[in-house]
């Protein structure tokens, strides 16, 4: 199966190596959104089911990633700080709580290459779950 990156406006890029997915996430990381920051969401995954999704904003270091097929998250460090992201053109902005985005824009990175090389899990951070209705915030 062919693993897809999928940028904001879901535009999908496929993923040839993990370099090139490292590569691609570099470009897109950095790109400035309508919003005028760097803020905004990836997913990866194969064909049409991605299963890894990233809220980044580089401008923050920070960046939360979550697991989609148990609905983990990724916890390097402690909450901090909320961040903004452009999720979509048809979502606009989201805030994105300090309890997810709690790993910065390298551990992201490396998470997205390990998965592009393995297509499991990331092993490289800590995973976690919390229970959250469908009207809780990010």
């Amino acid at each position: 199966m062919t693993l897809l990156l999928r940028d904001y406006h879901g535009h999908a890029h496929d993923a040839t190596s993990p370099d090139d997915a490292g590569h691609w996430f570099d470009e897109q990381a950095q790109t400035i959104m309508p919003h005028g920051g760097c803020g905004q969401t990836f997913t990866m995954g194969t064909d049409d089911t991605p299963v890894l999704r990233i809220d980044i904003d580089i401008d923050a270091d920070r960046a939360a990633v979550r697991w989609l097929p148990d609905g983990s998250y990724a916890t390097e460090h402690e909450p901090n700080t909320p961040i903004t992201v452009y999720e979509s053109p048809d979502t606009g902005l989201i805030d994105v709580s300090p309890e997810l985005a709690r790993v910065t824009t390298a551990t992201a990175r490396a998470a997205l290459v390990e998965y592009a090389a393995t297509r499991q899990r990331p092993t490289n951070i800590d995973w976690s779950h919390r229970d959250q209705s469908p009207n809780d915030p990010l």
